[in-house]
């Protein structure tokens, strides 16, 4: 994801635009000291002027995008937030002794960085990084290193959410 210097970074043309204004106002204010004429300091800081409209605009409009950018990545952000929180909501959560959990046969143990791993997150945060998932039948389906965890620290009873049919 982009910084918000680099969002706002304003374009060549129109930095070149910048540099053409202040180029002229420069040149007016060297006119006006040769030629000793007051008229020629009103058009330098008229160039001056139109410079800092052309910066001020080109970053007002880069800004914006920028911001409607960011607006819209959020957006999705939370779209999915909800969508996974809706998921959650809808699979019901159960507290169940761990020895009432089947295990099926497909679930291999698991690689030990892995395991490794989420042992050291639940040693930190106290919880599961992945959920116990199970059947209405009690019947492990996801989060088998989480049960490993579990049965590793004697745990008697866990959190699980079921699952219903193809949710």
């Amino acid at each position: 994801m982009k910084t918000w210097k680099e969002m706002t970074k304003l374009e060549t043309k129109t930095k070149v635009r910048i540099l053409f204004h202040s180029i002229m106002a420069i040149f007016s204010t060297i006119v006006a000291i040769i030629d000793k004429d007051f008229t020629w300091i009103l058009v330098a800081l008229l160039w001056v002027n139109v410079a800092i409209m052309e910066y001020c605009d080109g970053k007002l409009l880069k800004s914006k995008d920028a911001l409607i950018e960011l607006h819209e990545e959020h957006t999705k952000i939370q779209d999915k937030m909800i969508i996974n929180l809706l998921k959650d909501l809808s699979t019901p959560n159960v507290v169940i002794d761990i020895n009432l959990i089947k295990i099926p046969k497909k679930f291999t143990k698991p690689r030990k960085e892995k395991l490794d791993k989420r042992i050291e997150f639940y040693n930190k945060h106290k919880y599961f990084e992945a959920p116990i998932i199970i059947d209405p039948s009690n019947t492990l389906v996801d989060g088998y290193t989480s049960y490993l965890i579990a049965k590793k620290y004697n745990l008697k009873t866990v959190q699980a959410k079921v699952k219903i049919g193809g949710k």
